[in-house]
């Protein structure tokens, strides 16, 4: 470890699930080793993921008590391990953020489909192993992806899951210029969705159950603003709206041409089959914890939709998201930032119905 690196820093851990987070002193991680790279974290951001790890989801994954959170860091390179400096893809001083993947093998047929699939991995950032909310973090060198300098760091930490997440969606939803596509959930991957679907020339009709989710959009750039938004707080409004966007957007075979769900909720899928046109893909990132998804066979077969899911964005196609983000003048709406010390406090407005945006935790 180089000497203007300390031996310990403070880092919000896991004390036990479904109770408080703790604001620790730890040791820094040393003795890097292979792929390596110690990274001195400026903004972390809290993901939905982060409060279903909190209280135990994940731990048949291997989520533990002790464990910090976030699986979505950005900061700074101060050291690199032998792999990651020979490789040399990035170099101490560079503005970086990683995804949650760590120590992917590059041998099993997964990885040759994509690295954060590896059947072999050694864990995942903020889920299994240390994440985020620290002051240094341990990374993967070869995960990792320069932050655009247009792209402050507090706007870019979400980017590395939120960002990833909905971006893998539309590339897994293989949009076309002029299409429509329904962004269902318009919160911390809903609102990035609609402006990068914006930015890549599709068309967006916004829905949520939230009039707060609705408003975040508003905060976008003019352009990459949703063409048109459904409000659904009701039974009534929900079956209206399906009944309506099901029938419209193409005088023959009407409906939208693809749905993207950022909601967590087990009965979207079978909602969203209502707003789908014949041979349309919903692509789902709700990850709902409360059961299996609810799905219409009948529409599935006789108009041959297709349901297909998605996890994060390969290191190439996050470059690409960032390029896109940054090239486009995209926002990532931050409602508030915290210190490490205040992460219950993150927890709680989180946990709060007029929720909009992301919340993230500053370290600089």
């Amino acid at each position: 470890m180089t000497p203007d690196i300390p031996k310990q820093m403070k880092a919000a851990r896991i004390t036990q699930f479904k109770q408080p987070m703790a604001c620790e002193t730890i040791d820094v991680p040393s003795k890097l080793e292979g792929h390596e790279c110690l990274i001195k974290i400026q903004a972390a951001g809290w993901c939905h993921t982060d409060l279903q790890v909190c209280d135990g989801v994940y731990e048949a994954q291997g989520a533990h008590s002790g464990l910090v959170g976030s699986h979505e860091p950005a900061g700074l390179v101060v050291e690199l391990g032998p792999d990651a400096e020979k490789e040399g893809k990035i170099k101490i001083g560079d503005r970086v953020g990683s995804t949650n993947t760590f120590g992917f093998c590059g041998a099993c047929s997964s990885c040759r489909q994509g690295k954060q699939l590896c059947e072999n991995i050694k864990g995942l950032l903020g889920l299994t192993i240390d994440g985020g909310f620290s002051e240094y973090m341990k990374a993967d060198a070869r995960v990792v992806t320069r932050i655009p300098d247009s792209i402050d760091f507090v706007s870019a930490a979400p980017l590395f899951c939120a960002g990833a997440t909905v971006y893998g969606a539309l590339m897994a939803a293989d949009l076309k210029k002029g299409q429509w596509v329904a962004i269902v959930g318009c919160g911390g991957l809903g609102h990035l969705g609609c402006q990068y679907a914006r930015a890549l020339g599709v068309n967006v009709v916004a829905v949520d159950n939230r009039q707060e989710g609705l408003e975040v959009l508003k905060k976008a750039p003019k352009h990459l603003q949703p063409d048109e938004t459904r409000l659904i707080d009701s039974d009534e409004s929900k079956e209206s709206v399906a009944k309506e966007l099901g029938g419209a957007f193409h005088e023959t075979n009407a409906g939208v041409d693809r749905v993207v769900i950022c909601a967590e909720d087990k009965n979207l899928v079978l909602w969203s089959q209502k707003l789908l046109r014949k041979g349309g893909i919903i692509v789902d990132v709700g990850l709902p914890a409360d059961g299996p998804f609810l799905v219409d066979s009948f529409a599935l077969n006789f108009c041959e939709q297709q349901l297909r899911g998605r996890l994060i964005c390969s290191p190439e196609e996050i470059e690409s998201m960032l390029k896109l983000h940054a090239d486009n003048s995209c926002e990532t709406y931050v409602e508030k930032t915290y210190r490490v010390e205040q992460i219950n406090d993150m927890i709680e407005h989180y946990k709060s119905k007029s929720l909009m945006g992301r919340l993230v935790m500053d370290f600089q």
